[in-house]
């Protein structure tokens, strides 16, 4: 994937460890691509699957897998030992790279250092069942598994850089500086934060995920992210909606996000445009964008040359699209199918799952078709409605909200510890004001910590696993629909 300048002697990569910045330019980058390739290229099969921090070493081995003509599958690195296993079992992998000794799978068959400073160790492994890939598969990602488990979406190398020239032509910034904030292992900051960037010509800055503030998957000092975002001063970031609620608060509280930032594009999940709106008066230049891994991560994306803050912008000239009963379909260079079932025909529309309106070219997302809540009064809600507006408020972190089958909608809340409860209920009963009796969250529970990953109850990408909330507190739902008051613990 020649997604950068090979020969240029300017920085592409730019990696910041422990206070030292380390710049490195595209020659230098494209000679250690090389250097790993040929070490890939000398070990026996074709499937490389990897767990490392962000760092130039991601990078590298990314586009080394393509030079090497291996099939790459990025495992995310708050993945836990059970959720990594079941990756390499699906994909089949034969070699593992990690960028910290695996001693419970004995001893490397090869190592190296790129960069002087990051050692990749790469082990054989013995895989459990052979898996057949469809021609042309250059990555496999896991979508979210939101219900049930993730699935390995197979991608070639033609339909990542589809997108990423799409997104440069649309959001046309030339020779960008982006500061990558999430996970490179997650598809989205993959190529939108990294191959488009790359191919207007921009510089990539890269940390290690601790130095953001992150433990596992979650924010846990974003005072860390903010410093991060005022030391490298970029033109544009790519955020989740719990970060964009991160930002927000500081620059409510004082702080002054950098006169450089032109665009933020915030995704992963619906977004309340109160939210938005609130962020570009706080001088955060957020665009709400829509996506999917089987599209290779962008269908639809706002910029400030075409704006709609209702909607999740317009469709990207690559992908065609139709509404079927309220429900988005779409064609085009998508993905060749999941890992280990039949293959995805390009001539065939793909269903999202996901509820729309499109207007001129432009989709306005409504909620998940699955998560389509059918009160016991026969008002149909979707419950991304009340959670995005929820969202909207500063002082609330989490928000799922329940109610299928019942006579009102409940939520779980989780919100910083500094927030009382009284103003947590404050909050709520202002959101109910903007909705309709039967979409007013009437009870909700209080978490004493955020929800996560590592519990199971977050997709990789930071979406509620409905099912796995709800069993964990059906005590408190049923308590929800046999009192009055309200749950708050």
């Amino acid at each position: 994937m020649n997604y950068f300048n090979t020969q240029t002697t300017e920085p592409v990569i730019i990696a910041h460890i422990n206070d030292q910045t380390h710049k490195i330019t595209g020659v230098e980058f494209n000679q250690q691509i090389q250097k790993l390739a040929h070490t890939l290229q000398d070990l026996n099969g074709n499937t490389v699957a990897f767990k490392l921090d962000n760092s130039p070493a991601w990078l590298t081995l990314d586009a080394a897998c393509e030079v090497a003509n291996k099939i790459a599958v990025p495992i995310a690195r708050f993945f836990n030992n059970q959720q990594t296993q079941y990756v390499l079992t699906q994909c089949g992998a034969n070699l593992f790279v990690s960028d910290m000794p695996q001693d419970a799978l004995g001893i490397p068959v090869a190592s190296i250092t790129l960069f002087t400073k990051h050692t990749l160790y790469i082990y054989d492994l013995i895989a459990a069942k052979p898996v057949s890939y469809f021609f042309g598969t250059q990555k496999v990602t896991f979508t979210s598994g939101s219900t049930g488990q993730p699935k390995g979406v197979c991608l070639s190398a033609n339909s990542q850089m589809q997108v990423a020239q799409s997104l440069c032509d649309k959001i046309n910034i030339s020779n960008p500086i982006h500061l990558c904030l999430l996970p490179l292992g997650v598809l989205l900051e993959n190529i939108a934060g990294v191959y488009a960037p790359l191919k207007s010509s921009g510089t990539v800055h890269v940390m290690p995920l601790s130095e953001l503030g992150f433990v596992g998957s979650s924010l846990q000092n974003p005072k860390q992210l903010i410093a991060a975002i005022n030391k490298v001063q970029p033109n544009t970031l790519i955020l989740v909606p719990e970060l964009l609620t991160c930002l927000v608060t500081f620059a409510e509280q004082g702080w002054q996000p950098p006169s450089s930032l032109q665009f933020i594009a915030v995704g992963g999940a619906l977004v309340s445009e109160v939210l938005i709106a609130k962020a570009r008066s706080l001088n955060l230049p957020v665009y709400q964008g829509y996506g999917l891994s089987e599209a290779a991560s962008v269908v639809s994306l706002n910029t400030p040359t075409s704006d709609n803050i209702h909607s999740a912008g317009s469709v990207l000239p690559h992908i065609q699209t139709k509404i079927k009963d309220g429900q988005l379909f779409i064609k085009g260079d998508l993905f060749l199918g999941y890992l280990n079932h039949q293959p995805q025909d390009k001539e065939q529309w793909y269903a999202t799952g996901d509820l729309v309106e499109q207007h001129n070219n432009t989709l306005f997302i409504k909620g998940r078709l699955k998560n389509l809540i059918i009160t016991s009064m026969g008002r149909n809600v979707s419950a991304e409605w009340p959670e995005s507006l929820l969202l909207s408020k500063s002082n609330i972190l989490q928000a799922v909200v329940f109610g299928e089958g019942k006579p009102f909608l409940t939520a779980v809340i989780y919100a910083p510890q500094s927030t009382s409860n009284n103003l947590v209920s404050q909050h709520i009963e202002a959101i109910n004001q903007q909705l309709p009796d039967y979409a007013q969250v009437k009870k909700w529970h209080r978490l004493t910590s955020p929800l996560s990953v590592q519990e199971g109850l977050l997709t990789a990408n930071n979406r509620p696993k409905r099912e796995a909330i709800y069993k964990l507190f059906s005590d408190v739902f049923d308590q929800f629909y046999q009192f009055g008051e309200v749950v708050n613990e």
